[in-house]
């Protein structure tokens, strides 16, 4: 998994975007979309369909994937590893 994952947000749903090294030198995407849907549990999980030769452009892919799905103004984050599941 990605050391950094970055988060995106708009009023409805919070993407938290990974970019994985799989197989080495070869890098590709994930995006976990958390829906803001009340109490039930409507979360999903986006892959990329290719891989890119840099992380720099698996992450420029991400995030181009991830603003496609957001509406309206939209915050971005670093999430601190402290808040990351183990």
């Amino acid at each position: 998994m990605s050391i950094h994952p970055m988060s995106l947000s708009d009023q409805r749903r919070t993407l938290v975007m990974h970019v994985l090294e799989d197989p080495p030198g070869r890098y590709t995407w994930r995006i976990v979309v958390e829906e803001k849907c009340g109490g039930a549990d409507c979360d999903s999980t986006i892959e990329a369909q290719s891989d890119y030769p840099s992380h720099a452009e698996a992450e420029a892919a991400c995030w181009a994937a991830g603003n496609g799905m957001l509406d309206g103004p939209r915050s971005a984050s670093e999430i601190p590893a402290s808040k990351l599941p183990h």
